[in-house]
């Protein structure tokens, strides 16, 4: 006789207001968690969180009595989820449950009938990276803004862009108001934009107004700081290139108004910035972008 105790859906989610970062980890029991404490989390190689990341709540796991397993992506383009299941012994599947999972965009889709007879509670958790693991290693890109402006943070900036989400950014100072533009045609994935006001405290991190591109070839644009209510978007639309998106602002982690831009993919393990171009220049600290 099958001997199922009650399944649960587990994540903790930390408050990303209390601090400068919040990592996520999977404890001794496999259960993903989330904390702005490093010191709860570091016995268990806590990785941390990049601040333009989607609501966790966009990717959702459903299960039935009978055992059939879900998972639910409510974005506007593929997401890659990792299942993590409390308990390993006494778990029948007809798939290897370790290997990541591709889930459409706006789809449901079904991942197994699973069965368990082990001793304890069963709890399956989750975690995702949006798009598609890709291979691209750079872009070639349009200029993101309309007016001439000077990179104020490039490539490996020593300020802020040190996490591998954004190692490849560039931040161009700019006025509040300035059209913000596609650098290639895509369509909107995701997008923030009623937060406001700004702050130097890096816990401002999560109040960032932004819009994330998805293109053809799987890399995705994301054009960050924007002033609110300004999208002239809306997620799931296609966008081509050099049209509006936005304006820029001066929102979240942001010492004066400009544009945070970067290019990124999903490398199967997290999302990672890759270099770019824009008009077949390659945007260093003290450049100078536009016409």
């Amino acid at each position: 006789m099958m001997n199922w105790p009650l399944w649960s859906l587990l994540m903790v989610l930390g408050s990303s207001s209390a601090a400068a970062s919040v990592y996520k980890y999977v404890d001794a029991q496999g259960t993903l968690s989330y904390t702005d404490d490093l010191g709860l989390a570091a016995p268990f190689k806590p990785q941390e969180m990049e601040y333009l990341d989607p609501d966790p709540d966009k990717v959702k796991l459903r299960y039935t009595a009978s055992g059939n397993l879900f998972i639910i992506n409510e974005l506007h383009g593929p997401v890659t989820v990792t299942l993590l299941l409390s308990q390993q012994l006494g778990v029948q599947s007809h798939r290897d449950l370790r290997e990541p999972i591709v889930v459409p965009a706006r789809s449901e889709q079904f991942v197994d009938t699973l069965r368990y007879s082990g001793s304890g509670q069963l709890e399956i958790t989750h975690s995702f990276i949006i798009g598609m693991p890709s291979a691209v290693q750079d872009s070639e890109l349009q200029l993101p803004f309309r007016g001439r402006f000077r990179v104020s943070q490039g490539f490996n900036g020593g300020y802020s862009h040190h996490l591998p989400g954004n190692r490849y950014a560039i931040d161009v100072p700019m006025p509040e108001g300035t059209p913000v533009l596609a650098a290639r045609p895509g369509v909107v994935l995701d997008m923030k934009m009623g937060f406001r006001g700004n702050s130097q405290d890096p816990a401002s991190r999560a109040q960032t107004n932004y819009i994330r591109l998805l293109h053809a070839d799987g890399t995705m644009t994301v054009y960050a700081h924007l002033r609110t209510g300004t999208a002239r978007v809306s997620a799931g639309q296609s966008v081509h290139v050099g049209e509006m998106i936005a304006e820029s602002g001066n929102t979240g982690y942001s010492t004066a108004p400009h544009l945070h831009f970067a290019v990124q993919r999903n490398d199967g393990q997290r999302l990672v910035s890759i270099p770019f171009h824009i008009q077949g220049q390659v945007p260093t600290q003290g450049s100078w972008l536009g016409n």
